[in-house]
């Protein structure tokens, strides 16, 4: 049986987490004239076992003169190795200009990596990072977000000019530099998260909760007589139904235009939640325990893929 771990998104410089690493498309900056083209990079690591986890990024060139990846592409090279030390390699998340390392009890930051010599920044959580995000480019400020086994999630500003020394001195007493606080599902880990808009983040937990929250109106990273250490925020959607069993990673994707919410459930089927109101649209029959799913953003459906198969469901533009 195949598995299947991931689809390509076609956007200049996106970028998706999966769960055996990450992937990201870029045109090639040395040959701009050939639109057909774009470089190509993956994530993969290793670890888990007792042992310093290690990333590798590969790259490689794909034809998208169709308008999405086949799947086919040239050799993959790798460009870049880093291993941090004494720590497993959770997760991470390729950007166009910086990599985010899930570790343990700590998000790795590292910027301008296409050097070869990236800038390494370490931001204490206190609790292992299961899941990363980032701030999408081009935005004032260079956020990256920690998904935590503890159930929390961590935000940093990578364009503070001390998150360095702030994050060494975390470290010594135990504290977060984290932005702000009250982000998380309460007693459940952090397994996935995506960006929505300018202000908004969905996460999911290990429980099955698909949660939506302002990070206008959260707490900030010092607690208050009102918003004590351990509080939460409210959420601004919760997405209901029947989500995902405990224990195992909810796969969720939001289409381009920030409209919809697809996620899998229990009764093998796909559900479709409006990200503006948390109501449940409608629900696709896939038969079958769901690998990954992926919005296709020029064909107006979703790809899945289903144990062995290879699905496209067409929705109404």
């Amino acid at each position: 049986m195949a598995a299947w771990i991931g689809f390509f998104r076609i956007n200049s410089l996106d970028w998706q987490e999966t769960p055996g690493g990450s992937y990201a498309f870029s045109k090639d900056p040395y040959d701009p004239s050939n639109s057909h083209y774009g470089a190509l990079y993956r994530t993969t690591h290793l670890g888990n076992m007792g042992r310093s986890g290690v990333l590798k990024v590969q790259k490689s060139f794909t034809n998208t003169s169709s308008g999405s990846i086949t799947g086919e592409s040239g050799p993959w090279h790798v460009v870049l190795e880093y291993s941090p030390k004494k720590s497993n390699v959770w997760t991470s998340g390729l950007g166009a200009d910086k990599i985010s390392i899930g570790a343990d009890k700590t998000l790795i930051a590292l910027e301008d990596w296409k050097s070869g010599r990236p800038m390494v920044t370490p931001l204490w959580t206190g609790s292992d990072v299961f899941s990363v995000a980032m701030e999408p480019p081009l935005r004032r400020h260079n956020l990256v977000y920690a998904g935590c086994r503890n159930g929390r999630v961590r935000v940093f500003d990578l364009s503070q000019p001390n998150v360095s020394a702030l994050a060494a001195e975390s470290k010594k007493d135990k504290r977060s530099t984290a932005l702000f606080r009250g982000i998380g599902h309460k007693g459940s880990s952090v397994l996935g998260m995506k960006r929505v808009g300018d202000h908004y983040l969905v996460t999911s937990a290990m429980n099955g909760e698909i949660l939506m929250w302002d990070t206008r109106f959260v707490g900030s990273s010092q607690p208050t007589a009102s918003s004590p250490e351990g509080t939460f925020a409210k959420p601004v959607v919760d997405f209901r139904g029947p989500i995902q069993d405990q224990f195992s990673k909810t796969l969720f994707d939001i289409n381009t235009e920030e409209t919809l919410l697809a996620a899998e459930n229990l009764d093998q089927r796909i559900s479709l939640w409006s990200l503006s109101t948390g109501d449940r649209i409608r629900d696709l029959e896939v038969k079958g325990k769901v690998g990954c799913l992926q919005f296709a953003p020029r064909q107006h459906g979703i790809w899945t893929a289903v144990e062995d198969q290879v699905q496209f469901w067409g929705l109404d533009p």
